[in-house]
């Protein structure tokens, strides 16, 4: 167990300043001789390990394990190995600038990369265990802060396991504190047994007293879990499980938790911890976004919409260009009507450092700032990147009931308070019935919930992951809903682990 305890307080003092400054945390503590025996005695020592199970949960670029020696790219941040953004290129919603292997459906076992990064959270599922179980039973602290610590925790450690579900299926976690120093390897579970555990952890945590609520009026706290957390996680699995009775069911409750959507689309972006938001991660000095110089071409100066509004970082004399990852497929920036606001937060044109002009014409896609109040010169932004907001709760909602009742009132209503907002209306020929409000859905929130790293999820959930893919003549096939279980983790393993169908090294 001290391996994993060093570890786990290793990744504590690099995850100290993802929220708020620890140095009150630390400042009285001696760390050259810490031990299970000596540590997890006060409330600081608790919050500070906790904070390091967060390390993943950034947008800067990435962070070192101390377990393996590696870097790892975190999975919030904007870069091409990460995890949501190798995620929105394979869809039809974002492409690459240059020949990318997620692009292609090309990734094999050995591809390394953004696979390498995202299975690498498997491990903060065991760090999540040996804190639980540390907090669990230390006589630190009082009862409640234990039990809101355990659930923050379990909560935490349920993402993780989602985003694994979500990228590789069932993986062979480590849950029980006993056996986190077994090097023994377990096969991997069934996808029911995996969910279980999933819902287990969420189920534990809402069912916490001391667990608070949401974190919005404390910016202090802000990023991290809480019960709407919880709520929105199990939303997210449901939906991805087609469990739509629960899934209905989650949405509905963080619908009475206070949550609206605010009357500015930008300000979602540009302002934080709004009555919109459930849970986004924060950025700050230390831990900047990145997001939209990986969207700015190479030689961008000025930016324009279809409204010919203008977007400079910085001014004419000094600005700053991009790094040309990604951009928005034309094909998808036309499902946008011109009237809809959320198209003011792409760009279709802009002026060249050349002093060149160049439009639609030959430009490889469109701009997809979204950040908007981001126009001074520096390449990183400290805006928080949202993953769960409340437009996708109503969304959800929606869908779940149109699956279990057709296009109900009630799911119409949800809907029209995203459209409202977008100066548009739903088309009457969308809610004819199940299959077409269910195709209007699927659109609808690409639209609305574009470049948040959710496209991948929506397109698998409705089946047609594959088939648009192989529409824009991609090496796509079924096998591909999933990625491959890194080979490194395959050849550890001896043949204990079985690989995703379809893949061979």
């Amino acid at each position: 167990m001290k391996k994993i305890f060093l570890t786990t307080v290793l990744s504590a003092f690099l995850g100290c300043s993802l929220f708020t400054s620890c140095d009150d945390l630390l400042e009285t503590k001696n760390f050259t001789d810490m031990s299970p025996s000596n540590f997890f005695k006060t409330e600081g020592d608790m919050d500070a390990a906790i904070m390091g199970i967060y390390l993943p949960c950034t947008t800067n670029w990435g962070y070192g394990d101390g377990g393996t020696g590696g870097w790892y790219n975190a999975l919030f941040n904007a870069d091409l190995a990460a995890y949501y953004p190798s995620s929105m290129i394979t869809t039809d919603m974002v492409c690459t600038y240059s020949s990318n292997i997620y692009d292609e459906f090309n990734v094999g076992p050995s591809s390394g990369g953004a696979l390498t990064n995202t299975y690498n959270i498997i491990r903060f599922v065991a760090r999540a265990t040996d804190v639980i179980n540390q907090i669990a039973n230390s006589s630190g602290a009082t009862e409640d802060i234990r039990s809101r610590f355990v659930a923050e925790t379990k909560t935490l450690r349920a993402f993780y396991m989602y985003t694994l579900l979500d990228w590789f299926g069932p993986v062979n976690v480590k849950l029980d504190p006993e056996t986190l120093m077994d090097n023994t390897i377990e096969p991997r579970p069934t996808e029911e047994t995996y969910v279980g555990y999933i819902e287990k952890d969420l189920n534990d945590a809402l069912e916490t007293s001391s667990f608070p609520d949401k974190y919005n009026a404390d910016a202090d706290n802000w990023g991290r879990m809480s019960k709407a957390v919880a709520y929105g996680i199990r939303m997210k699995l449901y939906m991805h499980q087609k469990d739509w009775t629960k899934a209905k069911a989650d949405a509905e409750k963080l619908m009475s938790m206070g949550f609206s959507l605010i009357s500015n689309y930008e300000d979602v972006f540009n302002n934080d911890r709004t009555s919109e938001h459930i849970w986004s991660i924060p950025s700050n000095t230390a831990y900047d976004n990145f997001y939209v110089t990986e969207v700015l071409p190479s030689d961008f100066k000025r930016g324009y919409n279809h409204l010919g509004e203008s977007y400079i970082r910085g001014n004419d004399s000094s600005y700053k260009p991009g790094w040309q990852a990604y951009c928005m497929r034309w094909e998808f920036y036309d499902t946008f009507e011109d009237k809809d606001v959320r198209k003011k937060t792409i760009l279709c044109e802009f002026d060249a450092a050349d002093g060149t002009h160049k439009n639609r014409s030959i430009m490889k896609g469109a701009i997809p700032v979204k950040f908007t109040d981001s126009q001074y010169d520096n390449y990183g932004i400290q805006k928080a990147h949202p993953v769960i907001r409340y437009a996708e709760v109503l969304l959800s909602y929606a869908e779940a009931d149109n699956e279990l009742n057709g296009p109900t009132q009630s799911a119409i209503n949800a809907v029209k308070q995203i459209t409202d907002r977008a100066g548009i209306e739903i088309p009457a020929s969308a809610t004819v019935g199940k299959e077409a409000f269910r195709s209007y859905l699927l659109e609808e929130r690409g639209r609305e919930l574009f470049c948040e790293g959710q496209r991948r999820q929506d397109l698998i959930r409705h089946g047609v992951y594959i088939s648009r893919a192989v529409e824009r003549g991609k090496n796509a096939k079924d096998y591909h809903v999933l990625f491959p279980i890194p080979q490194t983790a395959i050849t550890e393993a001896g043949g204990i682990l079985e690989q995703n169908p379809g893949y061979t090294n």
